[in-house]
């Protein structure tokens, strides 16, 4: 679980691992996540380093995330 401070306070991000395909294939998200960004290029490895909050807003939005903040 990634829980962000400074300049992206609010966002958390919650990775799932999966042994096999047919586990991730059968996997049930939990209530807490709001969204899967498993494909999402705005999310991959080091992609936030450097943005703030507001630079990513307008995606989070498309996606239906709430800022817990």
């Amino acid at each position: 679980m990634d829980v962000f401070q400074d300049d992206l306070v609010g966002l958390v991000l919650v990775d799932f691992e999966f042994k096999e395909v047919a586990d991730k294939n059968n996997f049930d998200m939990p209530d807490f996540c709001l969204t899967d960004v498993t494909q999402d290029k705005y999310f991959a490895g080091g992609m936030l380093c450097g943005k703030k909050y507001t630079d990513i807003q307008d995606h989070l939005d498309e996606l239906g995330y709430k800022n817990i903040a």
